[in-house]
């Protein structure tokens, strides 16, 4: 398969694994080299599973890095982690016109299954639906509708909210996060005004 722009394969790649219901990473690529020096754009490059590699087992104790022994020999609990191993990927290469096609993939998981109906609780799938009503969001909340209210309007909009992927709570951090910026903003532009007074 060819696409116009990296953008378009990326995008595709993302929709794929949304509705697998796994995430994925840039795991890697590399850059065009002119007279010897590299420049700002991909000649390639790799995604992969977030379930691909192993764990790291490595914890830190003191000062050093030890393979899941603390500094006096005690085994350490080993981390949460998603990494299983898994070997899907997906590889492509800029063609001579400029164009991105898929020169290798892996498509068939292993160590884990991929469920569709979770892709809602996968975190880079989180960010784009909340990204994608964060306007609406802000936009009736000025307008004095409470969170609830809007996020129902917001859920009757995708058939229910068992379609939404967004949670009540999800748009009240949102919201308050928002809030919290403000103050800090504010509070900044207040100590250089104090400053600015204390120094006329």
């Amino acid at each position: 398969m060819v696409f116009l722009t990296l953008d378009d394969l990326d995008n595709f790649f993302r929709r794929y694994a949304k509705q697998q219901g796994f995430g994925i990473v840039k795991a890697g690529g590399a850059y065009k080299q002119e007279k010897g020096k590299t420049v700002n754009e991909r000649r390639n490059c790799t995604w992969k599973c977030e379930s691909g590699g192993k764990p790291d087992a490595r914890i830190r104790a003191s000062t050093r890095l030890l393979n899941g022994v603390s500094a006096k020999g005690v085994k350490m609990a080993n981390r949460k982690t998603k990494k299983v191993g898994c070997p899907v990927m997906l590889h492509a290469k800029v063609t001579i016109d400029g164009k991105w096609q898929i020169r290798n993939v892996v498509l068939q998981h292993q160590n884990h299954e991929p469920v569709p109906s979770i892709s809602k609780y996968i975190s880079m799938f989180h960010r784009e639906d909340l990204n994608a009503v964060r306007r609406r969001l802000f936009q009736h909340h000025d307008e004095g509708v409470s969170i609830p209210q809007i996020h129902s309007a917001l859920a009757a909009e995708r058939n229910g909210v068992e379609n939404f992927p967004v949670s009540e709570r999800q748009l009240r951090n949102v919201v308050d996060k928002e809030k919290r910026l403000k103050m800090m903003e504010g509070d900044a532009n207040a100590m250089a005004a104090d400053e600015e007074y204390t120094k006329g």
